[in-house]
């Protein structure tokens, strides 16, 4: 098991037994790439997709259905061509890295994207790239989504990466797979408090 996914698992913690399973070379071959990271494959294995504190969403491939929502996927088109894709948080690594090989991976409640740069084409050296909605700009971290997951969670990079801070040195989290939460909130239950869900059969305008 890979060190990073280690500690990660010791500071992050189910709210019910989870994990999910993925076609994985199918996944891989709609997506065009070689493979997965083996720390993002171990926690899906574990966690699968769901939330760390309903705050920081973390997704799975769905080969054959990736125009579903909560799916890994490439930015689209429109997205690509928007004139905040343009803007890095450092210069440097605007030179570097292009959107265009950002494969989305996750998303935080601030609307920031949480991706892979895949231009290398072992998945083990795919750093971890952050569209920060907020700040409007791309930072990238040279480490994998499990390493980014701990740092996150510890208060580990020079500033909060994300536009929302609600997980930012926190410490540890709680994970809630989407499957059982669309379960309990199908019982009228909130699915972070167990309890009955005071919002439960209101309709809004």
């Amino acid at each position: 098991m890979d060190d990073a996914h280690q500690q990660l698992t010791r500071i992050v913690t189910p709210v019910y037994p989870a994990g999910d399973t993925v076609d994985w070379p199918a996944a891989a071959a709609g997506l065009g790439v070689t493979g997965f990271p083996a720390d993002y494959w171990e926690f899906v294995t574990r966690f699968g997709a769901g939330s760390l504190d309903d705050s920081l969403f973390v997704w799975v491939p769905r080969p054959g259905r990736p125009t579903e929502p909560l799916t890994v996927g490439r930015l689209p088109e429109d997205t690509l061509r928007a004139v905040e894709m343009a803007r890095w948080r450092d210069p440097a690594a605007g030179s570097r890295y292009v959107p265009a090989d950002m494969l989305v991976w996750g998303q935080s409640t601030g609307g920031d994207a949480l991706c892979w740069v895949t231009g290398d084409p072992d998945p083990g050296r795919w750093p971890v790239a952050v569209w920060a909605r907020q700040w409007g700009g791309w930072s990238v971290h040279d480490c994998g989504m499990a390493e980014f997951l701990v740092r996150l969670l510890r208060a580990d990079f020079p500033a909060c990466p994300l536009s929302d801070a609600t997980l930012w040195g926190e410490g540890t989290a709680r994970f809630l797979n989407f499957r059982d939460e669309e379960r309990l909130r199908d019982e009228d239950i909130d699915p972070w408090t167990g309890e009955p869900d005071p919002f439960a059969g209101m309709e809004f305008d």
